[in-house]
């Protein structure tokens, strides 16, 4: 099993990967939305944009060693490019 693979299976791009990890990230940060200097620290502090940097690259390579070694396995990682087809299908063009 490789990611690019499975990418082609789910017709989703690094755009749309992108997007449902951005997705995630902005629950996050509304998740923290009681506590607003949280989310000014994560900013002030470099977290958020260490996230966003290369964050699909990153993320892609992250569940490619996860599976190599045995961490995951390919129906974990199917869930997640399903979560990410159908939020690619909600997605305002």
């Amino acid at each position: 099993m490789t990611l690019p693979s499975l990418l082609d299976q789910y017709n989703l791009t690094l755009d749309d990967v992108r997007w449902y990890l951005a997705k995630i990230l902005a629950d996050s940060l509304m998740a923290n939305r009681d506590d607003p200097e949280e989310i000014t620290r994560r900013i002030w502090s470099g977290s958020l944009e260490a996230e966003l940097y290369n964050m699909e690259e990153s993320y892609l390579a992250r569940l490619q060693e996860e599976y190599d070694r045995g961490i995951t396995d390919e129906q974990a990682i199917r869930e997640q490019l399903e979560q990410a087809r159908l939020l690619k299908l909600r997605r305002r063009r």
